[in-house]
């Protein structure tokens, strides 16, 4: 693992959390954008634009996910089958602030989860009572709606998760729709991430959407 792989999105991370961070030069990285290189111990550190967050005067920052990957040839290899791209996550436990707004603008959702299909699953291991799936809802609304979003359980971002390129919500959806219909902004967010492919696999997902 000696390359450094950025996530496919930039994320608005809370300032006052960047700050309190470590910063380490990284010779590999060109630019002056802020890029924080996450690591499996929770040993963070701000590899770019350390100036732009000692001087950070507004709430939120625009940052971008660092981490360390193979090359993009074994990364293409590993992502081609699912039980062995599953053997190569790597789980970052740092949780951070970000906004409910900057999750969506990413376009990383996977579908919206609402009240009408709460935890209906196509996986037969996952399904559950439509009476216990809208009891499930209905605590988890609630228990937002009254003490806001829980630091505790912030929602998982897979970073590069689609075809090793792109970004995707692994764990959160239902938390994404109770946070848009309650008017809740600030969330939380841990990240996941699989080794990055080539950057051309891109136009595999363009011409998907299209």
């Amino acid at each position: 693992m000696s390359k450094i792989a950025l996530s496919s999105e930039i994320y608005q991370i809370k300032a006052d959390e960047l700050k309190n961070l470590p910063r380490e030069i990284s010779t590999d990285i060109k630019g002056e954008e802020v890029i924080l290189l996450l690591d499996e111990k929770g040993e963070d550190k701000i590899i770019s634009g350390q100036e732009k967050v000692e001087q950070a005067e507004k709430d939120f920052l625009p940052v971008r996910m660092a981490y360390k990957s193979y090359n993009p040839f074994q990364s293409f290899l590993i992502n081609l089958i699912k039980p062995i791209k599953r053997k190569f996550y790597r789980v970052f436990p740092s949780i951070y602030t970000t906004t409910l707004t900057c999750l969506l603008a990413n376009n990383i959702t996977r579908g919206e989860r609402n009240e009408a299909n709460a935890y209906q699953w196509t996986n037969k291991k996952w399904q559950i009572s439509r009476e216990e799936a809208q009891k499930r809802y209905h605590d988890l609304y609630d228990s937002i709606k009254a003490n806001g979003y829980d630091r505790k359980s912030p929602m998982l971002i897979m970073l590069n998760r689609k075809l090793g390129v792109k970004d995707q919500i692994l764990q959160g959806h239902h938390r994404i729709g109770i946070c848009k219909s309650l008017g809740v902004e600030e969330v939380n967010v841990s990240f996941w991430a699989v080794p990055k492919s080539f950057e051309f696999m891109k136009l595999l997902i363009k011409r998907k959407k299209s």
